[in-house]
């Protein structure tokens, strides 16, 4: 009878070290884990993972996540032992934080085709460790029915037009900006990034501003930067402190805002909450220089990379070549996902969406100024946006907030 129960012991402990082996594996199922934060196209990548394990037989299990958040989930997986095997890194000093986890995936096909604006991001030391799935942009999206109720014809390029805009919409009955300032990601990532992309030269500036060099509060562009956040705090919807995220994209796609801050991948949470709604990109006007203005943002928004410790990581790699090398993965890619594509391989949806095509147009005709986050030292976007919310709370004047953005630069790089 002892020896039967040392038996089924030890049967039941093969079994268990079978289960904690995977979620990797089930049973002969290879199972690849993917982790990633844009929410607004999860059901869809749950269909196209669907559709992948009907063609291999390989299960991609799908876990989509807040960006807000999504560093923080990522360390404790790392922590815990469980970083998936394909997840986002937004490049640059990220890609740096993590590349002792990623696999060199300079082999890949895909990596000739990369667009010139996404290497920089993707590589270290010559190597490639980042696929570019996509390229994003974003300006104010503006609402066209309302600004053709209130009589607008002529779109504003510049600070003293959009006051104009502003007072023609409130005058119609209309609320012009949704802020969401319920959090530190819109206003750290892509309502800063417009002050500091338009420096004549970025690179140096972030240097020195996390070398101490750089004066904010002279700085020219800077102080137009707030004249813009002031012009926004005027003419906004309601306590912008208490207007979250999905908030943004429900005043937006509803019709209770006519202008809000968002890039091109907000089409999707925009058309299914109205899928009669007409909008487009206006610029984001920070003086009286239309020229000066006349510019979206663009740029890898994230990659994807592969785990180099996952047990799948060469099915991992497959998945990634037929995402974007078979005619259905860019189905998704583009059709499906709305995305700009981030290789020069895969061509822009013939019947994109307004603003992916705004984007994709600003690109190609040099009217694109960068993404500038991932360069920052890590943790600081979201200090900004603390700093910021803070300004529009009353809590700082605008000294203060330009001395505050100025100190962290200095002190987050004295952690990086």
């Amino acid at each position: 009878m002892k020896k039967v129960f040392t038996i089924v012991l030890l049967v039941l402990f093969v079994l268990s070290a079978s289960f904690a082996n995977g979620a990797k594996e089930s049973g002969d199922q290879k199972v690849i884990r993917v982790c990633q934060f844009k929410v607004e196209i999860a059901d869809d990548l749950l269909k196209l993972a669907e559709e992948y394990e009907e063609l291999t037989g390989i299960k991609v299990e799908v876990e989509s996540l807040s960006s807000s958040n999504y560093q923080t989930v990522l360390r404790s997986k790392q922590a815990a032992g469980e970083l998936p095997d394909i997840f986002n890194n937004e490049g640059y000093n990220q890609l740096s934080e993590w590349v002792e986890y990623l696999e060199d995936l300079s082999g890949e096909s895909w990596v000739k085709d990369m667009a010139p604006s996404t290497v920089g991001g993707a590589s270290i030391g010559g190597k490639i460790y980042a696929l570019p799935l996509y390229l994003e942009g974003y300006g104010f999206c503006y609402n066209k029915d309302m600004f053709e109720k209130a009589g607008i014809t002529e779109l504003p390029k510049t600070l003293s037009e959009l006051e104009e805009v502003c007072i023609k919409l409130e005058e119609a009955g209309f609320v012009p900006f949704g802020l969401p300032f319920g959090g530190n990601y819109n206003p750290g990532t892509f309502q800063f990034n417009v002050a500091i992309a338009h420096q004549p030269d970025v690179d140096g500036f972030i240097a020195d501003a996390c070398a101490g060099r750089a004066d904010f509060v002279n700085n020219e562009i800077m102080q137009g930067w707030v004249d813009l956040l002031d012009l926004c705090l005027r003419h906004c919807l309601g306590n912008p402190l208490e207007l979250v995220f999905s908030g943004q994209m429900s005043t937006f796609a509803l019709g209770e805002v006519a202008m809000t801050l968002a890039n091109n991948g907000s089409w999707l949470s925009f058309i299914g909450m109205n899928e009669d709604i007409d909008a487009g990109y206006l610029v984001v006007p920070i003086n009286d220089d239309p020229e000066f203005n006349d510019v979206l943002y663009a740029g890898p928004s994230t990659y994807w990379v592969v785990n180099k410790n996952s047990p799948v990581k060469e099915e991992a790699k497959d998945f990634l070549e037929w995402l974007v090398t078979s005619d259905r993965g860019r189905y998704y890619l583009t059709d499906v996902f709305g995305f700009v594509p981030g290789l020069t391989s895969i061509e822009i949806a013939e019947d994109a969406d307004p603003l992916s095509k705004a984007v994709s147009d600003a690109v190609i005709q040099g009217r694109a100024l960068g993404w500038e986050w991932p360069k920052y030292p890590s943790g600081a976007q979201f200090a900004c946006g603390d700093a910021m919310i803070e300004y529009a709370a009353g809590r700082l004047d605008r000294t203060q907030l330009l001395e505050k953005l100025e100190n962290i630069f200095i002190e987050y790089s004295k952690t990086k």
